[in-house]
């Protein structure tokens, strides 16, 4: 009985077919270097990095991070705090679409909009990555908190981002580590 499974049951995977069999166009897919080919800086579940170079991980010290995000864009970028956020006073440091937070010093999450010269070390990007190609490539969990459209992905590397779709399915932001949301 066993072994007349084992033959049938390659035969029936067979049988249900694949794209190759389908009158449907496959989608062309870009790889993860081309989706990020024209980003300055790429984030990950852990940190962020110049493109090409070895990320800062959460933890590192804002000086270090401020000074890689300033060489990655060219400028210095925009200071804020927050002294009401659930993990203490944060402050806040923002380049073009990327905001980098601090928690006592040291480099403790980011958050991302839409702006080409950021982008996941997965290639997803808000503003052109949709919600359904994210669950093609990755293990997406749709989150039920107050804030609207939460998500969460197991990045390649087995970490964690959490994200923000519009009704749609169109992803408008992304974030990793300590965050100042209230839900």
């Amino acid at each position: 009985m066993k072994r007349a499974l084992l033959i049938a049951l390659p035969l029936a995977l067979v049988a249900c077919g694949g794209p190759e069999d389908s009158d449907e166009p496959v989608a062309d897919v870009a790889s993860v270097d081309e989706r990020v080919a024209d980003a300055k800086l790429v984030v990950s579940a852990d940190g962020v990095g110049a493109k090409g170079s070895e990320p800062l991980r959460f933890g590192a010290t804002r000086e270090e991070v401020d000074a890689m995000a300033a060489q990655a864009f060219g400028s210095e970028g925009e200071e804020s705090s927050n002294e009401e956020c659930g993990a203490g006073p944060m402050d806040f440091s923002q380049y073009g679409p990327l905001q980098l937070a601090f928690l006592d010093g040291k480099f403790a999450g980011w958050f991302l909009r839409e702006g080409k010269a950021v982008a996941t070390s997965d290639g997803v990007r808000p503003g052109v990555s949709t919600l359904d190609a994210l669950k093609g490539e990755r293990q997406v969990q749709e989150l039920d908190t107050t804030l609207d459209g939460e998500f969460q992905y197991t990045t390649a590397d087995y970490g964690t981002i959490t994200g923000f779709a519009d009704e749609a399915g169109n992803i408008d932001a992304l974030q990793a580590g300590v965050s100042c949301f209230f839900r």
